[in-house]
């Protein structure tokens, strides 16, 4: 009886301190090896050049484009954006939410200059010479009221940038809990990282003059790390709580969203390739006045 006694008291020992571990920690040790891939995909180290920084960008504004659906959706959930309106049920997810949805569609990047990050990257492409036809060609369709899946299909980009774009899409239809972590850990928490190997290629070029992309890639670097992540841990937990199968879910939906994006990357990296086997690259370091 002792013997029993002992050993039940040890198993609810260790369900104790199962119980006491925060479960976002062990949903983020879960995906720690595929978010080490993502930080290691080759692509980084080829944006050290003018036509590879043209490719890469040429489809990751669509990226830019359909992060604004995964926050844009959050909002609609967690706040009240019909007539007649009603006070949102968690105020906190709401404040959060609100917040960021300000300073990424209407954020002041420089004193009085307000403008969304989407147009900022946009100018940005202009700036270097990136072909933006696609994305405009994308954002007219939907104006003129077609879908975003009848929007993409007659466009010349790559196909990974297509169903990195329909992955999103699939996304805002699941539950709330799983676009915030879809959010949180396929966008926000994993951008300052992915961005800073960016801007380490590009400024190895040692004549870096993109400004308004250094511009992006340090805005959405400090406002992910210093804001928008905290933010976006606490409103997954408030909408997790302690239920173990929303918790299950989040991974599964944060695990696919890094996967997906490392797809996308692994188009834009053999986009590169096919471009330089083609046309021989001649050395255009990104920020040589002579490539604008």
């Amino acid at each position: 009886m002792k013997s029993f006694q002992k050993k039940t008291s040890g198993e609810n020992s260790k369900l104790a301190i199962l119980e006491e571990i925060d479960p976002y920690i062990l949903l983020v040790e879960k995906i720690e090896s595929t978010r080490t891939d993502l930080l290691n995909h080759p692509v980084y180290k080829q944006l050290g050049y003018l036509t590879s920084l043209r490719i890469f960008m040429e489809s990751h504004i669509f990226a830019v484009w359909d992060f604004m659906s995964l926050i844009k959706t959050l909002q609609r959930r967690v706040t009240c954006l019909d007539v007649p309106w009603l006070p949102p049920i968690d105020i906190n997810s709401a404040r959060m939410v609100n917040e960021i949805v300000l300073a990424e569609e209407t954020d002041e990047v420089t004193p009085e200059r307000y403008t969304s990050h989407f147009d900022l990257y946009l100018t940005a492409m202009e700036e270097i010479g990136a072909d933006s036809s696609s994305i405009r060609k994308f954002i007219y369709s939907l104006r003129q009221g077609f879908s975003a899946e009848q929007a993409l299909a007659p466009l010349s980009i790559p196909e990974s940038t297509k169903n990195f774009v329909f992955s999103t899409l699939t996304t805002v239809s699941k539950s709330t809990h799983e676009i915030a972590a879809a959010f949180l850990l396929g966008r926000e928490d994993i951008v300052p990282a992915m961005f800073r190997q960016i801007l380490g290629s590009l400024e190895s070029s040692h004549v870096f003059t993109c400004n308004s992309l250094q511009l992006y890639l340090d805005r959405h670097t400090f406002l992910d790390e210093d804001q928008h992540v905290p933010m976006g841990q606490k409103l997954l937990k408030n909408l997790c709580g302690n239920d173990p199968l929303k918790w299950e879910q989040a991974f599964h939906s944060a695990h696919s969203a890094l996967k997906v994006r490392y797809s996308l990357w692994d188009g834009v990296a053999q986009s590169i390739q096919v471009n330089r086997e083609n046309h021989e690259f001649s050395g255009d370091k990104v920020g040589k006045k002579e490539n604008y």
